[in-house]
């Protein structure tokens, strides 16, 4: 296995003050670097009285149980358990348990034989006026910790907020936390307007988060999601990774991003040097799949200094490591460096990456102003603005997903069914891991180099953009800089070794950078 941490950038030096965006990955695993086989699934289903009501109803109207067409919450629920088993492999293990006051195991065999059973029990009806999330968890993560396969998640399919049990949301997520540092993730899936999205979010934290809107298309938006999270279980090689990021001081950390599998915006992961010493950003990956689909990506929004640098620059260093125990694997540190310059039209190499990164903004920008709006006709015209700028960005699929939740406030659905089939469907990755994200950036040959500063000697005589900051020694392979005065970061305190071997030479003493000729590499 190939034990390098994929980083490119969409340019190969950046304007002084101007933003950029990294790309960071874990090597491509493959089938053979598998460190356990098997898959293990329990799946928890709620049980309540609620999962009754009509799958397509606006107002909570229960189904006819006695109609075999009137399809209820539950009947797609169990669809969706159904369409899951029958994506894994036969011999995979699948636990199902139910649960509302209480939890109880309601099949446990392999994925061949529930497809043969088909149905199972569920809790007795004086149980159902309560959901107990917490308990379901807990029975359900118990479960799971017997199994011994590489690849063991739960997936959660509720319809409801806790009213039974832990009703905390952030001892709930602690609880999922901690079983997901166990190589024990857990998948959601909400169903209809009651549904807890902000909860359940923070129940997936190294998983996804899906949600079923009360429409008439219930049934198969179910059959789509489940195929999505057998298949993404289903490859899984690594139980779990772990990323860690140390990024220069120099450069201000606008954003950290996953892409893929899902896109958003992520908080809580970056210690903000705040320009005085490295701002560090750790990534819990969860488990990995085989192949380019099954890779987690993530990328930084950076800023470059306001000055020229020397040389290339060192702009962070990532280390990390797959699986976790004494079957880990420790991955070889890599690092990441780019010149910066007076040039404001330096060549952008890779334009997709700030198109994720924009497209990861603007599906948190509208979604969250939909949700504190004041009433649906505003929300319409937010979702209708999103529309528009998703298109300007590109991102069809972006686009379609806001249109879709204009559409669904237009024909009657629930707020809050809009709004939590907006926040999951615009947070599925749309770059479905394309094989040219780390393409090689050209690099000059030595007498390329020279004939291109000869030229640039000749037409740009002064030198007056070359900025001498304080003696500092910054873009020569280290953070040293004479103007930190507590000691943090003079005479070389991360050294060649953490960095590479920089020259130490003067910070600014380049000159400003011509865009590359036609047919020629970056400079």
């Amino acid at each position: 296995m190939s034990e390098d941490i994929k980083i490119a950038a969409d340019r190969h030096e950046a304007h002084i003050g101007e933003e950029f965006v990294v790309s960071i990955a874990p090597p491509v695993l493959r089938r053979t670097d598998r460190v356990a086989g098997g898959v293990a699934y329990v799946l928890a289903v709620d049980d309540s009285w609620s999962m009754g009501i009509r799958a397509d109803s606006t107002t909570d109207e229960f189904a006819d149980p006695a109609d075999p067409n009137d399809i209820s919450r539950k009947d797609v629920a169990e669809s969706g358990v159904r369409e899951l088993a029958a994506a894994l492999p036969q011999g995979a293990r699948v636990d199902v348990i139910t649960f509302a006051q209480d939890s109880g195991l309601r099949f446990s065999g392999t994925a061949g034989e529930l497809r043969r059973k088909g149905a199972w029990d569920g809790n007795p009806e004086n149980e159902r006026r309560w959901t107990n999330i917490e308990g379901a968890l807990q029975r359900a993560y118990a479960q799971l910790g017997q199994q011994r396969a590489g690849s063991r998640r739960v997936v959660l399919l509720s319809d409801g907020l806790p009213n039974s049990g832990e009703r905390d949301p952030r001892r709930l997520a602690a609880l999922a936390q901690n079983a997901a540092s166990r190589e024990l993730h857990t998948d959601v899936i909400g169903i209809g307007a009651g549904a807890d999205y902000d909860l359940l979010v923070q129940l997936a934290p190294t998983g996804m988060t899906e949600h079923v809107a009360s429409r008439s298309t219930a049934a198969d938006a179910m059959k789509q999601i489940t195929a999505r999270l057998a298949a993404y279980g289903r490859d899984v090689v690594a139980g779990s990774g772990e990323l860690s990021l140390e990024i220069n001081p120099h450069f201000q950390v606008l954003g950290v991003y996953q892409i893929d599998p899902t896109r958003r915006r992520l908080d809580g992961v970056l210690a903000d040097g705040g320009g005085r010493r490295p701002s560090e950003v750790r990534l819990n990956l969860g488990a990995i799949a085989e192949g380019h689909d099954g890779q987690p990506r993530y990328a930084l929004r950076l800023r470059a200094p306001e000055r020229v640098s020397a040389g290339p620059v060192p702009v962070l260093k990532a280390t990390g490591r797959i699986g976790s125990g004494p079957d880990a694997r420790q991955l070889s540190p890599e690092k990441f460096e780019l010149r910066t310059v007076n040039n404001p039209l330096a060549q952008n190499i890779r334009p997709d990456y700030a198109r994720e990164i924009a497209a990861a903004d603007l599906e948190r920008d509208i979604n969250d102003r939909a949700a504190a709006a004041g009433s649906d006709g505003e929300r319409e015209r937010i979702f209708e603005e999103g529309v528009r700028r998703a298109r300007d960005i590109p991102d069809p699929d972006l686009a379609a997903t806001f249109q879709q939740a204009s559409g669904g406030l237009r024909e009657g659905l629930q707020t809050k069914d809009v709004l939590n089939e907006s926040r999951a469907t615009s947070s599925r990755s749309s770059t479905r891991n394309k094989r040219d994200w780390f393409q090689d950036i050209p690099v000059e040959m030595p007498d390329e180099i020279r004939a291109r500063r000869r030229q640039r000697s000749l037409d740009d005589e002064d030198d007056d953009d070359s900025i001498s900051y304080g003696g500092s020694s910054y873009g020569g392979g280290s953070y040293r800089d004479g103007a930190y005065r507590d000691g943090a970061y003079r005479d070389g305190a991360y050294g060649d070794d953490s960095y590479g071997s920089g020259s130490g030479s003067s910070y600014g003493a380049d000159a400003p950078t011509r865009p590359p000729a036609p047919g020629q590499g970056p400079a």
